[in-house]
């Protein structure tokens, strides 16, 4: 098989205020063994917004399986509400997005926004109609209802208005939104963008996205490890999911068609449960489900078979043994054929056995120091090498670090300074040499819930692996138990393993993958080829790269194919180079072209319940912290530190804008979108834009005058570009679609306002640049092309202050919800490192998390608290 990478990003802390900086540190694994990856040599970090569009994006260097950046949220980029990071190589974008790394957190804003606001839903009936109704509930930053206020409101999709309406919040402060289909037919994936008056005249924009679209409960039953079998007993687990995918407490009986009850269930913890029953041949089953409204369902239970088998593992963590027991019916004896039962993880097979088919019924024990810690695939095969029952369990075996925090004393005053001493053992107490993130927090500031939080463990042993939502994976590891172990292993047999099929396996034929392993230099190809209709390789070419700053890179000879590469090239993002080429004979009568990898594209949210609908709730204390921070900056006249300001009316100064013939008004647009500052610089404009309007096409089409070229196309009907103001061709287009997007001030979509569209000559995208664009070549050199590749983002380092006189400096208020961010601390031979940092003027419990790998793919977490009094 092909080896498969997993990602997990430790950030500084769970949630966020805007002009916070998001600090992370990346593992890159691989294998089944979860060592740290060779493979790949660069990460993409994505941060995407609650509608799923992009906010910004960062490309990443990966030295030794490891990477650190950050994202800094900067108030005039960034607005409150769920945002996700997701996190990726090249190489696993053959695998799909569903084994991203892909984590949901909250981002809030208190001190330029005072206004909070939550979404809750309502399921009726207008006849046979389904109808949804959005509930937007406004609140101050007390809690306090927002009463009798003006909110205008619009449902949009992909930006464009299905409905428009104002109306008033009631006496609890809400406005009701009856949510209706936009072109697509679906509820789901619109957007509520509402504006709400405040008591000073003040207008704030909530953006609502809608994920709720069905009151229904969602109960599904699994019997273990494949269909019921007439005549053998069998577990049977259930999941009851609601609206928000998350679990709902259900409770009911099974019975069979004389109404006899058989089996009787309620779940255990997040909606999951088991039972167990023993069909009979003849009989059909049903469960009655009891809702927790008192409501009731009638479910049928899958049909049962009368020939097969049923694969049970007992998973007992108190003998650290795993018991496999194989249950077969009479007619499959009577068959004689012997089985052989195989267990793998990530790919790799650790235990085969073959199992004679003489008796109804064999068990084996495993020892579980034979098996990884994380999920094993117990799997069932015939006498033919078919697969036939299926079962999951997770494995806790005695692989992970024992991971030490100490300090010399419990207690701290503020801002004095602390030392910690990190210490990494095997379960043997043999010291390790490790690799460790470090954050310190103050949870008085920013409270933890630990149940929630994805960790290293969660996140590579159990979450990378199976299929489906895992709702508060900290759950099962931060206070382990035998009751935690159990839902563990119901959750086991709920969801589907993801990682491999046996197909896949067993296979020896190397498969095509479409994206390569991006090693940590990059290349820069692509193919010369004659100026006609033939386009012909051009053998013997001449091609050049050169880059504005650093003069001539190098020169390459194309090859029989008319192909050329610049190999080891180490590039940032802000590098542009121009590629030029000539025949054999000197011509410029060939045309270059520059092979380019496509950007990902934006995927749904895969962890909805995730989602945060009460943001104040969540963030109250951040909140409290910031207004604090402000306060004593103000009152210091230090607001120069501070990212963030309330709003101040200026009543001169207004910069100007530049204005041609068909320069847009503002306002008059029907989208406007802007290059923000922490923005990535995509490989050119055309992939910032890609990203950027997912609502517009940009299709390959052909010109006489220039070529092969890209227009932009909505509803069908091809847009104008101008320019400050200035149509531009659709040659200069091509040009112009190849520049850095950092050089676009902001881009004003024109699709629906009518005047503007008769004026125009049709809808448009108006682009206003920074500086004026006077990089637009008059004349078509297709032997020549401008790029700007996709380079490594530049990463800042944590500060950490340092005060002297053992911490009386009283000149400026410490705030700090992050106290230290460590990306690499590094254990010795004697598995020992220490490491300090000065407390901040923050009262309370402080968390220490650390979390690492060694380079035998050892996994180790600890928390560590102390007190600031």
């Amino acid at each position: 098989t092909n080896p498969q990478e997993k990602v997990y990003l430790q950030t500084d802390k769970p949630h966020y205020v805007v002009g916070d900086t998001i600090w992370f540190k990346a593992y890159v694994t691989i294998g089944s063994k979860h060592q740290l990856s060779a493979m790949s040599g660069a990460l993409f970090v994505d941060l995407i917004t609650e509608s799923d569009s992009l906010a910004t994006a960062l490309k990443l260097p990966v030295t030794a399986g490891m990477s650190k950046g950050n994202f800094v949220l900067a108030d005039s980029s960034f607005r409150e509400g769920n945002y996700r990071i997701r996190a990726y190589t090249q190489w696993m974008r053959n695998a799909g997005s569903s084994y991203y790394y892909d984590k949901v957190f909250s981002i809030g804003n208190s001190v330029t926004n005072p206004v909070f606001a939550k979404i809750d839903y309502e399921f009726s009936k207008d006849g046979a109609k389904n109808v949804v109704t959005a509930l937007l509930t406004y609140t101050n930053d007390k809690g306090e209802p927002m009463i009798n206020k003006s909110v205008n409101y619009d449902l949009l999709e992909n930006y464009e208005v299905i409905t428009s309406q104002s109306k008033k919040t009631d006496g609890e402060g809400i406005v009701r939104v009856v949510l209706q289909p936009g072109k697509s037919g679906k509820i789901d994936g619109t957007v509520i963008h509402s504006k709400i008056n405040t008591i000073d005249k003040e207008v704030i924009v909530k953006d609502f996205a809608v994920k709720a679209v069905s009151s229904q409960t969602d109960v599904q039953f699994f019997p273990e490890s494949g269909p019921l079998v007439n005549g053998l007993r069998s577990r049977v687990a259930f999941k009851a999911t609601g609206p928000h995918g998350l679990g709902v407490p259900v409770k009911g009986i099974v019975t069979d068609e004389s109404n006899t009850t058989v089996a009787e269930f309620e779940a255990a913890n997040f909606g999951m449960g088991y039972f167990r029953m023993q069909p009979e041949t003849g009989k059909s089953y049903q469960a009655k489900v009891t809702y927790p409204d008192g409501s009731e369902k009638i479910i049928k239970l899958p049909a049962a078979i009368d020939n097969g088998y049923v694969l049970s593992v007992f998973n007992n963590p108190e003998t650290d043994t795993i018991l496999v027991r194989v249950n077969a019916s009479k007619a499959a004896v009577a068959g004689g054929q012997s089985l052989s039962l195989v267990a793998q993880t990530g790919g790799s097979v650790h235990y085969a056995s073959t199992i004679p088919l003489n008796k109804p019924a064999f068990s084996i024990m495993i020892p579980a120091k034979e098996l990884p810690s994380g999920i094993v695939q117990f799997t069932l095969f015939s006498a033919a090498g078919d697969p036939i029952n299926e079962r999951i369990a997770f494995v806790q075996s005695n692989d992970l670090m024992n991971l030490k925090l100490s300090t010399s004393k419990q207690t701290y005053a503020p801002k004095e300074k602390i030392e910690i001493t990190l210490e990494a053992l095997d379960q043997k107490s043999t010291p390790l040499r490790g690799n460790f993130s470090v954050s310190v927090i103050n949870e008085a500031s920013v409270p933890v819930d630990e149940t929630k939080e994805s960790s290293i463990l969660s996140h590579i042993l159990l979450s990378s692996d199976i299929k489906g939502y895992i709702e508060k994976p900290g759950y099962y590891f931060s206070n382990p138990s035998i009751d935690t172990k159990t839902n563990l292993d119901i959750l086991m047999m709920t969801q589907g393993y993801r990682r491999f099929t046996w197909k896949d396996i067993m296979s020896t034929n190397p498969m095509n993958l479409p994206f390569k392993a991006e090693k940590l230099t990059s290349e820069i190809k692509g193919k010369l080829v004659t100026l006609n209709k033939k386009a012909l390789p051009v053998i013997g070419g001449q091609v050049v790269l050169m880059n504005n700053k650093l003069g001539l890179i190098g020169t390459q000879i194309t090859d029989a194919t008319g192909s050329f590469k610049f190999s080891d090239l180490l590039m940032t993002n802000e590098l542009k180079f121009t590629v030029s080429g000539l025949s054999e004979k000197g011509s410029k009568n060939v045309e270059i072209s520059v092979d380019k990898v496509r950007q990902e594209i934006m995927t749904p949210n895969p962890n909805r319940g995730d989602l945060d609908t009460d943001l104040r709730k969540t963030l109250q204390a951040s909140f409290d912290n910031s207004k604090k921070q402000e306060e004593d900056i103000q009152k210091r006249g230090m607001l120069g530190r501070t990212q963030q300001l309330k709003e101040v009316k200026i009543t001169s100064g207004k910069k100007k804008r530049r204005f041609g013939l068909d320069m847009i008004m503002d306002g008059h647009a029907d989208q406007t979108v802007r290059f923000q500052q922490g923005d990535v610089t995509f490989m050119n404009l055309l992939e910032w834009l890609k990203f950027r309007v997912p609502n517009i096409q940009f299709r390959q089409d052909d010109s006489e005058e220039c070529g092969l070229i890209f227009v932009a196309v909505s509803r069908n009907e091809v847009m104008k570009i101008l320019v400050d103001g200035r149509p531009i061709s659709p040659c200069e287009s091509q040009d112009f679609f190849q520049i850095d997007p950092a050089d676009i001030d902001r881009l004003d979509i024109v699709r629906t306002n009518q005047a503007l569209i008769n004026m125009i000559g049709g809808a448009a995208l108006s682009f206003t640049t920074r500086r004026g664009v006077g990089m637009l070549r008059t004349t078509y050199t297709p032997n020549v092309i401008n790029i700007s590749p996709r380079g490594y983002n530049i990463v800042r380092e944590f500060y950490s202050p340092v005060y002297k006189n053992d911490g009386n400096d009283s000149r400026v208020a410490d705030l700090r919800s992050t106290l230290y961010w460590n990306p690499s601390v590094m254990t010795g031979v004697d598995g020992k490192a220490k490491f300090s940092f000065f407390n901040s003027d923050g009262l309370g419990t402080h968390r220490v998390l650390v979390e690492g790998i060694n380079a035998e793919g050892i996994l180790g977490r600890q928390i560590f608290k102390y007190e600031v009094k």
